[in-house]
């Protein structure tokens, strides 16, 4: 299975470093899924995992930036 690298980061401690994370995320997703989308060879389950993969890093950071915004320290707001 392909799986998409995101940067290793420390816990941002401002919206303004969640936005530069958020940048470098795009970057590097972006460029990955144009590779694998122009491979003829890439299996359709693939693709779904590869774009699966994409969603949830996007669906993790927005409970991240919630949970900054609400000061709540990082996954107490999960699970509402």
């Amino acid at each position: 299975m392909l799986i998409t690298e995101t940067p290793i980061r420390s816990e941002p401690k401002s919206l303004d470093a969640y936005r530069q994370y958020i940048h470098q995320v795009m970057e590097i997703q972006s460029e990955t899924v144009r590779r694998l989308a122009d491979t003829e060879a890439m299996p359709p389950i693939e693709m779904a995992a590869l774009l699966e993969d994409v969603a949830n890093t996007f669906l993790d950071l927005s409970d991240e930036i919630r949970d900054f915004a609400l000061g709540r320290p990082k996954g107490e707001g999960r699970g509402l």
